[in-house]
């Protein structure tokens, strides 16, 4: 007797065991998409407010903020009120005496920041503080501190910050940049011949003005920063310097002027002199030039 043998039904082909294999993988594959889909808030698409939503990164707009060299504490806080929404009040406080200056300074005396405050292009938002900001300058001051070799100064007992001091005179006081280390060499002579050091920029810090021309008045303040009436360096920096203004108070040009005074002739330089005779003549050519 012939055919399949007694309780065996037949056989499905290959062919339709695969195929089902197939759908049902494929199924489970929808399963998972439209699980996924749930989990990252698809019915919201669909109009459901109470979905979740997955946050967003907003890349808020930059604004590059130019802080020029020679700048005092004042003038950046007066600079970010007109130009940024950062407070110039809080700048000030941030900025003001306090155990971070002294301990920039190494000293034992109320410090400000001022001269820490390193000049240069930082990038702002709506939501950068004035803290922010300040941290940001004193971390650009001592990484190009880092890079100034202060061996020449200290040979001759000036500290860091003496050296600071010095910078901050001589970027108010030089527009030409070579003349920036014989300024410094200037300063270096008559610190150590023990005169006063005669420097404008520095009663123009105790004023509270860059005033073009100084009065007998000012010249005469009563302010330990006014060189013209107290020997020696000021307390502290009249402004922040930069990086080359830094370099030239640490090692100046060696040289045996005592006296320097503005040409007046729209070069922005000085004349240089060894003798009190010539820095008259030169003070009588600058004021010729002047037309004075």
């Amino acid at each position: 007797m012939s055919g399949r043998p007694p309780g065996r039904g037949r056989r499905r082909p290959r062919t339709e065991r695969a195929h089902g294999r197939t759908m049902l993988w494929l199924l489970l594959i929808v399963l998972m998409v439209v699980a996924t889909g749930l989990a990252l808030g698809w019915d919201r698409i669909r109009g459901d407010e109470d979905a979740p939503v997955v946050a967003e990164t907003v890349e808020l707009p930059v604004q590059k903020l130019l802080i020029r060299e020679g700048l005092r504490r004042e003038d950046v806080a007066a600079l970010l009120d007109a130009e940024t929404s950062i407070s110039g009040d809080r700048y000030l406080q941030v900025t003001g005496p306090g155990a971070r200056g002294r301990q920039l300074a190494r000293a034992n005396r109320p410090t400000s920041l001022e001269g820490f405050l390193f000049p240069a292009t930082y990038d702002i938002t709506e939501r950068t503080t004035a803290d922010e900001l300040v941290a940001e300058q004193v971390a650009a001051y001592l990484s190009n501190e880092s890079q100034v070799d202060f061996s020449y100064a200290r040979a001759r007992n000036l500290t860091r910050y003496d050296v600071l001091i010095l910078a901050s005179m001589i970027e108010r006081e030089v527009a030409v940049p070579a003349e920036r280390r014989v300024v410094a060499g200037v300063l270096y002579n008559r610190l150590r011949a023990g005169m006063r050091l005669d420097i404008d920029a520095t009663v123009q810090y105790a004023i509270g003005e860059w005033k073009p021309e100084l009065t007998a008045t000012d010249l005469a303040v009563d302010s330990p920063y006014n060189t013209r009436r107290f020997p020696g360096l000021p307390p502290g920096p009249i402004a922040s310097p930069g990086l080359d203004s830094i370099r030239a108070a640490a090692r100046p040009a060696r040289n045996d002027f005592i006296y320097y005074v503005a040409k007046n002739d729209g070069s922005g330089g000085h004349y240089f002199s060894t003798s009190p005779e010539q820095f008259a003549s030169d003070v009588a050519r600058s004021r010729a030039n002047a037309g004075g």
